[in-house]
């Protein structure tokens, strides 16, 4: 193992990958499932009577929301698929899990834009500061002396 694994530079590193990928998930939950949690809400599917298919939400399935809907996810504790054999696919939130979906997949709506800017300018940020760091740490070591 190098003497500089642990450097500067590799904590910065990570930190970036860290912050890319927080905003990636949150990209993810606002966009993808978000979207079809929402229109569920909006629906007022929240009984299985009311239960609704993606084709009546207006939300396309695709191979994010088939992993989210995966057995045992945070998603499946709160959308309830129909019990009845004959409606597969048809989904609800129940009442009592109203609040916790509008707590985690509702709220304001991010788009692609607002992601790439802030991937952006967590680049510059971590860009300029790999840079810069002997500066600073010369700087900071003249202080202390």
């Amino acid at each position: 193992m190098p003497n500089d694994f642990m450097s500067s530079d590799t904590v910065l590193q990570g930190l970036f990958i860290g912050v890319i990928l927080a905003v990636l998930t949150v990209a993810y939950n606002k966009l993808i499932i978000g979207k079809f949690v929402k229109a569920l809400i909006k629906a007022e599917a929240n009984h299985p009577n009311f239960a609704k298919t993606f084709e009546q939400l207006g939300v396309k399935k695709n191979i994010c929301l088939s992993l989210a809907m995966r057995t045992g996810s945070v998603l499946r504790k709160i959308v309830y698929e129909h019990g009845d054999s004959e409606k597969k696919g048809w989904y609800y939130i129940p009442e009592d899990k109203l609040y916790r979906a509008g707590r985690i997949y509702g709220g304001k709506d991010v788009d692609l834009l607002l992601v790439a800017a802030i991937i952006l300018v967590a680049f510059i940020f971590f860009t300029l500061v790999l840079l810069y760091m002997p500066i600073i740490w010369s700087q900071v070591g003249g202080f202390l002396k």
